[in-house]
């Protein structure tokens, strides 16, 4: 039997190449020419100064070589997002609403429309995110300081409030705030995860609810002005004659409520865009 000496060669094991008694992919090493292996969870009566147990494999064998392993980039348990959404709503006070209202400038009844709710990082707000059938697929996070990510192993979808009133056109904005604005001036309105983002959500919603007035609000930068046309042609096609209208003051939609538009200006920018063509 070969003897493990200060001299011995260590290698860490790899997803490629697992630990010999657990099978676990970290932690645990293997010698170089894998006689021996110290492993980090199952004992022996050989411990080592590092932690772990000394086990000598049954005979020396080449270094196998590496093989084709698919690990999917971010693999995530499937989560009861409800569940979650109603625990962290639960664990924000008024005056949490009233916080983040002040901040953005929007109002506390729009933002809990939307189901937002504190989340259980300090001033890191979610947002439900939802499929065509109104089924809640993942949560979008936005911290007070304007940063926008997603809890892992969320699906895009669709920011919508389960109020609707079917009244007037159905306005599609991108992301939740631009969205809170609009209901803030008793437009309809769902939102967009991105510019780009849900073109066949929104069509299938527009289907469910029977709407054919519909206004696509445009950031006022060449990404939003481009995905508003996406969008704008994949409506059209779908048997719709959408319009899409852009901010006259600020970038988005709520920076052009807090510049002072109100419903009587909306409604004009509404009144006098023409439906959608294509170029």
């Amino acid at each position: 039997m070969p003897t493990c000496t200060a001299a011995t060669r260590w290698i860490r094991v790899t997803r490629h190449e697992p630990c010999a008694i657990c099978g676990h992919v970290d932690w645990c090493g293997l010698s170089e020419d894998r006689t021996v292996a110290v492993c980090m969870r199952v004992k022996s009566d050989r411990p080592v100064r590092n932690g772990g147990w000394l086990h000598r494999l049954a005979a020396a064998s080449p270094p196998r070589p590496p093989r084709r392993v698919y690990v999917p980039a971010s693999p995530e348990p499937e989560r009861d997002w409800r569940a979650l959404l109603e625990r962290w709503a639960r664990r924000t006070a008024p005056v949490d609403h009233a916080r983040l209202a002040h901040l953005l400038g929007i109002s506390v009844a729009s933002l809990r429309r939307l189901g937002a709710a504190l989340s259980n990082r300090p001033g890191v707000w979610a947002f439900p995110m939802f499929d065509a059938r109104r089924e809640t697929i993942g949560v979008r996070l936005r911290a007070e300081d304007g940063r926008k990510w997603a809890v892992a192993g969320s699906h895009n979808g669709l920011f919508w409030p389960d109020d609707l009133r079917a009244e007037g056109p159905l306005l599609v904005c991108e992301g939740p705030t631009d969205t809170v604005a609009m209901l803030d001036l008793g437009y309809d309105a769902i939102g967009r995860p991105s510019c780009t983002g849900a073109v066949e959500m929104v069509i299938e919603v527009v289907r469910r609810l029977r709407r054919r007035d519909v206004v696509i609000m445009a950031d006022a930068d060449g990404p939003g002005i481009g995905g508003a046309d996406h969008l704008a042609r994949a409506l059209t096609e779908a048997g719709r004659r959408p319009k899409v209208i852009r901010p006259l003051k600020g970038k988005d939609a709520r920076a052009w409520v807090r510049a002072g538009a109100t419903r009587a200006v909306v409604d004009c920018a509404i009144a006098n865009a023409q439906h959608w063509r294509a170029g």
